[in-house]
């Protein structure tokens, strides 16, 4: 068995990178994707929860995972939560340690990594550098990623701060809207029926029929994976996405993403 685990959840790279990068460091740590329902170990040194911030907050199938995975309260000997956003983590770190403190376990360390955006439905990507160019925003994301592996090495301890009710509101108002948004995607002609939308959907919610991808309107995530890595860039949100360059992790293939499943 590994000494070290590592769950994560990842829609156009940011935050597999991230985990690639602390498993990296770790060494000896297994990589399980928050899909399906794994059989989690015991004993390990480590246990730690990769994942972006969505409205303020966990991504919902993200949180439902983990709310669902039995764990025992001595199943790690260290717990960690790392997450990426654009700009604030929100009250991501707490809704994690409230999921895990049910368990029995306690959240040790928890931190964020501030990376390029991805939520094309609001903001064009570029404007998500925080005025620096893609190239620097990323390698600053891995400056970021480094000093929080090194952190967790030494057995750091950074416990989240209590949620703040600004972000529980938006969180609300947010997921409220994702699922207004994802009833308004929409496939042009240009698709050519690769299916990879569809492979890639981390919640099952796309399937293709007549060789076009159908959206089920029933779990969407809005991780943005299926108008991100498109590769005609053919699936849009209403009229919000035509025109907005596309962002996948450079370091991260759409066959990372599609193999977890």
């Amino acid at each position: 068995m590994y000494r070290n685990v590592i769950y994560y959840f990842s829609g156009t790279g940011n935050s597999l990178k991230a985990a690639r990068d602390i498993a990296a460091a770790l060494g000896d740590t297994e990589l399980i994707p928050m899909q399906g329902s794994p059989s989690p170990g015991e004993g390990y040194e480590r246990m730690g929860f990769v994942f972006p911030c969505y409205a303020a907050g966990m991504p919902k199938a993200a949180a439902a995972f983990l709310q669902a995975l039995p764990l025992a309260p001595d199943c790690a000997d260290y717990v960690f939560g790392v997450v990426t956003c654009n700009d604030s983590p929100g009250n991501a770190l707490p809704m994690l340690q409230e999921i895990l403190q049910k368990k029995g376990l306690a959240l040790d360390y928890g931190n964020a990594v501030e990376t390029v955006g991805n939520y094309i439905v609001l903001y064009p990507v570029e404007s998500s550098f925080m005025q620096q160019s893609l190239d620097l925003t990323l390698e600053a994301a891995d400056k970021k990623t480094a000093e929080i592996a090194a952190q967790i090495q030494h057995g750091s301890r950074l416990p989240a701060a209590k949620k703040k009710l600004p972000f529980s509101v938006f969180y609300g108002l947010g997921n409220q809207y994702f699922k207004m948004m994802e009833r308004r995607f929409q496939v042009s002609a240009g698709c050519t029926g690769c299916e990879l939308c569809a492979r890639l959907c981390p919640v099952e919610n796309i399937k293709m029929q007549n060789g076009k991808p159908q959206f089920l309107h029933r779990n969407c995530a809005n991780c943005m994976a299926c108008i991100q890595w498109c590769p005609m860039q053919a699936i849009d949100c209403g009229t919000k996405t035509q025109d907005r360059k596309r962002y996948r992790h450079p370091d991260i293939k759409a066959k990372d993403l599609v193999i977890q499943k």
